[in-house]
């Protein structure tokens, strides 16, 4: 191997390795780009004149400096950190509505409970009956009201099932074909990794997983299978499947749910993670649950009042009927059916005369009675009073928030550390960078002087000959 071969492969490889590097100082600020590094070697060395005689240097490969355990933790916290984030989000709204002096049940309640003890104090007055009505209507309207901002809720998130899965649909895609190219880029180039593909690729997983779990297992070919749930691959080689919307009537209003495939399999049960998992768990938890306390709430106000007011008789000497819609069987049906003031059923007798107020106080002490609300049948029978029961409802949604809270704050916190831990091995540092493009200028330079002792050399064996 002569000299000037020795000279041309460092000079060569010098170029390669400031190649390199001047690529990764001009993407210190893309997003998504790993750090690459040409890792030299020494060239096979040749038997010459009883020795082993050096032939130079190359460069065996130009590696994307990556760490696929950080990588997979930093997937990990950031769907962990945008399901407690979107959980959060949606948690916070029915947290203020419940806790709203506008929309509150419980402002309710205590301003019709205290119009029907203005009747007690005076059941002739008309005047004090029709506030009695139109607390119970204004009452029957906050019940109303908060239901349809549940149901409104609801259809936010059946938006944004829909969006995130058309979303995963086109980020999955981008992924399989990620995937072929990277297969034929490693075919044509004799297994030699297109770092740039690899980085868009992995960006793409990084996305997906804002809106779902993920994981993923890297083939032997180059290519990596995406798995969410249970094991449904939405990516495997270079083949994608598609997640659809599906309709589930049994919920009214009907809600949308996740199908996966063709055949639009319900997975919405395994789905979590991301904001779509976040959504999901802020339905189950949340939604689900307060209405269905609520519910119970007004039922249990229907049923005790309307039992309690058909005890009485009204200014006229009639048996008293239904104050509430007897047919009421969620918060969003409850409504007053007494339209007439007289019709209030304050008297406890027939013969008593308008002026008595004894059932008028019998309805003011449902108030506090403490066995209206019948939370389980036991036994022991558990019981609240209406006031108990919406202070429940509230409570146990404003410690879900609470937590959500404190755990978006952690998992925030952990994602954070993690990036810093990728970043500082895969992330461009222009410090080190600036020092290896010093040390690769000298190296072109030396290596230039081999050329030119080389050249020296043969003008002067061309002289002497």
């Amino acid at each position: 191997m002569s000299i000037l071969n020795i000279g041309t492969s460092a000079l060569t490889t010098a170029q390669t390795a400031l190649s390199t590097t001047s690529n990764n100082i001009s993407n210190v600020n893309t997003e998504g780009y790993s750090r690459q590094r040409a890792d030299q070697v020494t060239r096979p060395s040749n038997y010459e004149g009883g020795f082993y005689l050096g032939a130079g240097v190359t460069v065996s490969s130009v590696e994307r400096i990556y760490d696929s355990f950080l990588a997979n933790q930093v997937r990990s916290y950031t769907s962990q950190e945008a399901q407690q984030s979107s959980f959060l989000s949606y948690s916070r709204q029915v947290d203020n509505m419940l806790g709203s002096a506008e929309l509150g049940i419980n402002e309710g309640l205590g301003a019709f409970f205290g119009a029907i003890q203005e009747v007690a104090n005076d059941p002739t007055s008309v005047s004090a009956r029709q506030v009695m009505l139109t607390q119970g209507e204004l009452l029957a309207n906050r019940f109303n009201t908060m239901d349809g901002q549940l149901t409104q809720l609801e259809r936010n998130i059946d938006n944004d099932i829909a969006v995130a899965v058309d979303d995963i649909n086109n980020i999955t895609r981008g992924i399989a074909e990620l995937n072929q190219a990277i297969l034929e880029a490693e075919g044509s180039a004799s297994g030699a990794d297109p770092n740039d593909l690899l980085d868009k690729r992995d960006q793409l997983i990084n996305q997906l997983s804002e809106f779902v779990s993920v994981t993923t297992v890297q083939q032997s070919n180059g290519t990596v299978n995406v798995f969410i749930g249970s094991g449904q691959g939405l990516v495997v080689g270079s083949s994608q499947v598609d997640l659809t919307t599906l309709s589930d009537s049994s919920f009214d209003p009907p809600r949308l749910n996740i199908g996966f495939g063709p055949s639009s399999q319900d997975i919405t049960s395994q789905v979590t993670g991301g904001s779509l998992g976040g959504a999901l768990q802020f339905r189950t938890q949340i939604i689900d649950d307060t209405r269905a306390e609520l519910d119970l709430l007004a039922q249990s106000l229907v049923t005790a009042f309307n039992t309690a007011h058909g005890n009485g008789f009204d200014m006229d000497g009639n048996a008293g009927g239904n104050f509430f819609d007897p047919t009421a069987i969620t918060a969003g049906d409850i409504n007053v059916v007494i339209t007439d003031p007289r019709a209030i059923a304050a008297s406890s007798g027939v013969n008593t005369g308008p002026g008595n107020n004894e059932n008028a106080l019998a309805l003011a002490d449902l108030q506090t009675d403490s066995s209206v609300v019948q939370v389980s049948a036991g036994p022991p029978a558990v019981t609240r009073s209406l006031s108990d029961q919406y202070a429940v409802i509230v409570s146990d949604v404003a410690t879900r928030t609470r937590q959500a809270e404190v755990s978006q704050q952690t998992q925030q916190a952990l994602l954070q550390q993690t990036r810093q831990r990728f970043d500082s091995v895969s992330g461009v540092n222009l410090d080190e960078e600036a020092a290896n493009l010093i040390k690769y200028q000298q190296a072109y330079q030396a290596a230039s002087q081999i050329i030119v002792v080389s050249n020296t050399i043969f003008e002067s064996l061309i002289s002497a000959v």
